[in-house]
């Protein structure tokens, strides 16, 4: 978990310094930049939200067994993994 959310907030990093760079330009080019910036920042936040409540809930599986299909569930309790 930790090397993929560690990636996600290097988005958010990466989406920040495009927000600056956005602001020392002119017109349509800091606007664009602008909302690239805080697109990218919303999409990699709702990522390490999204892993951090599939860590804390617990709930992994397949929707079957009473659990709910996590994405970022571990490789082991997805569904026709090897271990089932």
């Amino acid at each position: 978990m930790i090397g993929g959310s560690g990636m996600l907030l290097l988005s958010s990093v990466a989406g920040y310094w495009v927000l600056e760079r956005a602001d020392r330009h002119k017109g349509g080019l800091r606007r664009i930049g602008q909302w690239l910036g805080v697109i990218i920042i919303a999409v990699s936040l709702v990522g390490v939200a999204g892993r951090v409540w599939c860590v804390a809930s617990g709930f992994f599986g397949d929707g079957a067994k009473g659990g709910v299909l996590c994405p970022f569930a571990p490789r082991s309790s997805m569904p026709g993994s090897p271990s089932q």
